[in-house]
């Protein structure tokens, strides 16, 4: 059995946990080696602790009979072009002893429920560019792909692509 919920501070421990194992699995060799290294799950709960305390985002837990599974940030759109129009799922996180069995489907599915409920018409969401099995599974949920890109340096140069589906 799951369960989704909002996240409190209190789930600071747990979403560090799934954030930093999430990250080391799914940008294993996208990601150099030595940044994975360097992302702990002690660190992850430390700015989830601020995060939630100071509100910067909007987080949900999936607990999977009542273990610590998943992690969803959404909210309103951060680009200017559609910061008025779109809601962002800003980050989708599975514990990997959860992957492949339909959670990230069931928490993506999840997301877009709320951004609709928000009376938002459209999602977006960044995928880096060479995240293959991500933009598959978000292609196969109806995202495609716009064309907007930004660069990123996460220990070496990386490209970020926007996605958008209509809700």
């Amino acid at each position: 059995m799951f369960t989704i919920r909002k996240a409190a501070v209190s789930d600071a421990k747990n979403l560090g946990m799934i954030h930093a194992l999430s990250w080391k699995k799914a940008y294993e060799g996208i990601v150099p080696k030595e940044i994975l290294d360097k992302i702990t799950p002690e660190k992850r709960a430390q700015f989830f602790k601020k995060a939630l305390t100071l509100q910067w985002e909007e987080d949900y837990l999936l607990t999977v009979d009542d273990l610590p599974a998943g992690l969803l940030c959404l909210g309103k759109a951060r680009d200017e072009d559609c910061k008025d129009t779109a809601g962002e799922i800003w980050g989708i996180y599975l514990h990997p002893d959860f992957y492949g069995q339909g959670y990230g489907r069931i928490l993506l599915e999840y997301g877009l429920s709320e951004l609709r409920h928000r009376g938002f018409l459209r999602a977006v969401l960044w995928v880096l560019k060479d995240n293959i099995h991500a933009i598959q599974f978000y292609e196969h949920i109806g995202f495609c792909k716009e064309g907007a890109e930004k660069d990123l340096f996460i220990g070496k140069p990386l490209t970020e692509v926007r996605y958008s589906m209509n809700l």
